[in-house]
Formats: C-alpha cells, structure tokens, sequence
C-alpha cells in the first residue's frame, strides 16, 4: 500500500507522537499551524450495539504556509492567485505572466493633441508601467520596464490648488509624468521592479532625471 503523500510531507518536518497532560487547546492550534498535523482514523457510530455509520477520515492539516511549503495545495494557491491578480486590474488584458504589484488611482499627462490631465488607474505590474481607464476601456499610457531609462519625483503646482508630487518617468520613446494616491509608493515600487529586471538582465539600474527632488 503507497504512503498517503500528506502523512510523509508533515512526517518529513520531524513530527513525532507526544503525550502531554498540560497541553491546552492553544497549544493544539499552535502546533497545527506552525508543524500540521496527519488525522487516520477509522469511527464507527453505534446504536444499541448496532453499527450504523463508518467514517474512514485521511486528512492532513495545517497552516497554509507549512502546507505549501511541503508542496500540498499548490493548485488552491495557484488559482486563488490567479484570481487576485485578475481582481486587481480586470479589464487591463494581463499575461498568464505577468502579476500586478502597485495599483492605485492616478492619471498621465496627455501632450497631443492637446495638454490636459487624464484620469484612470496606474498599475504597476511585473512587466509594465500603464495608467487604465476602465470606462470606456482604454490604455491610456503604458511602458514595458525594459524601456524605462529613469525615473524620479518633482513637486510641481497645479492650478487652482496645492502643489502636487508626480512621477516622471523616462523611456526609449519619450518621457511621462504621472499623478497617483501615494506618487512615492509608486517610484519606489517602480525603480524596485526596474533595478531587479536589470540585475537579471545584467544591465545598469535606472538613474534618477535631472532636478529630482525625491531626497528632500
């Protein structure tokens, strides 16, 4: 008979049979979450000396963390991040690859044909930098990491109101500058993506643009 795989992944932890009068329900929780713990038991409900119900009950348990460390639940864990990245940014058509790692409200600057501020959603993602407007679906801006040379903050004035911190961002084929909720999250998410891209690229990290204020 082959061992059943979740008995030998929480076995494998070095998991032993203990009997201890002064453990406390706490204390089964805690060993659960942290070791597991492998159920093999066989119950056979009677009534009046008469079996009535058999329960055969093969069941591994733990936290999800030690599960998917002994490689139990992958499928579960593959799937419901699957369906958080597609929650993040459901209309932004992303790769099978490609998973979202900042998105917040925001907007780009649009130069032609005319120069006016257009609203929507910057998702920063895996492979790529773009502002989303959801209705009616549209890309407004985007860039793959790859193309982005630099990137930095500046504080600017906006009419009417307070001066406001944006994104400026440098790529191969020009230059955008962004709004968003929380503009330094997103720089340093931002030059974290693009440094680790390059380092496995085996290419230079991005430089800051001129008149940068982000150290201030």
């Amino acid at each position: 008979m082959t061992a059943d795989p979740r008995a030998v992944a929480l076995r494998s932890v070095g998991m032993q049979p203990t009997h201890d009068l002064r453990a406390t329900l706490p204390d089964l929780l805690d060993v659960m979450l942290d070791k597991g713990v492998y159920l093999d038991l066989d119950l056979v409900i009677t009534v009046a000396d008469v079996p009535l119900i058999g329960v055969s009950l093969r069941a591994a348990v733990a936290g999800i963390e030690t599960m998917l460390e002994h490689g139990l639940m992958q499928d579960w864990d593959e799937q419901t991040r699957l369906s958080a990245r597609h929650a993040l940014a459901p209309d932004a058509m992303l790769a099978d690859d490609e998973e979202v790692v900042v998105r917040m409200a925001g907007g780009h600057l649009q130069e032609e044909p005319y120069r006016s501020w257009r609203p929507g959603t910057v998702i920063l993602t895996s492979r790529r930098l773009l502002v989303w407007r959801s209705d009616p679906p549209e890309v407004l801006w985007q860039a793959r990491l790859e193309d982005v040379s630099a990137v930095g903050l500046r504080t600017e004035k906006s009419v009417g109101g307070p001066d406001r911190t944006r994104v400026h961002v440098a790529v191969r084929d020009g230059y955008a500058r962004l709004s968003a909720a929380d503009p330094r999250r997103l720089h340093d998410a931002l030059r974290a993506q693009i440094s680790g891209w390059r380092v496995d690229a085996g290419r230079p990290g991005p430089t800051t643009p001129g008149g940068d204020d982000a150290g201030r």
